[in-house]
């Protein structure tokens, strides 16, 4: 008896736990989260484990995103999935480092088949020449859940107050 009840509790509390992990808030931050660490690589990082995020990018990039920034005037912009992932490529290349910790989910939106995430972290992107991002930042993430997973559709990033 005492073995049927135990595997009953661990059957209920997988289930529970199982809920838990699909729901739609708990995968919005794993995505959000793993999007930001696809994004930072360390000095030193091999050119091979740095480009390959390029394969996270595309199954985290709806078709087409948008992006603004206040900081690369160049990355303002509707662009297609493979255009950031040759963008990324670049920024592989060329980046000494890079790092996107997130601090702090604000707020989180779900409507539906979209989502909008408002987070505060510290970025930094450090080329050979200059910075062009370091700092603290506010962004809005909007996601759109298809029959794939949800996918980000466009990032606003603006400097922290």
């Amino acid at each position: 008896m005492k073995r049927i009840a135990i595997a009953a509790a661990a059957a209920v509390l997988l289930a529970a736990l199982g809920y838990w992990y699909f729901q739609p808030e708990q995968v919005l931050k794993r995505r959000t989260k793993s999007l930001l660490e696809t994004l930072t690589f360390d000095a030193g990082t091999g050119r091979v484990s740095r480009h390959a995020g390029a394969y996270s990018l595309n199954k985290i990039l709806a078709p087409r995103v948008r992006l603004e920034t206040p900081t690369i005037g160049e990355a303002n912009g509707t662009f297609d999935r493979d255009e950031l992932e040759s963008a990324f490529s670049w920024l592989c290349d060329q980046a000494k480092q890079t790092k996107f910790e997130l601090r702090e989910i604000r707020s989180m939106t779900i409507t539906g088949d979209t989502a909008e995430i408002v987070a505060s972290l510290d970025g930094m992107v450090e080329l050979p020449a200059y910075r062009p991002a370091d700092g603290a930042y506010e962004v809005t993430f909007d996601w759109r859940k298809g029959e794939d997973g949800w996918r980000l559709e466009s990032a606003r990033w603006d400097k922290a107050p």
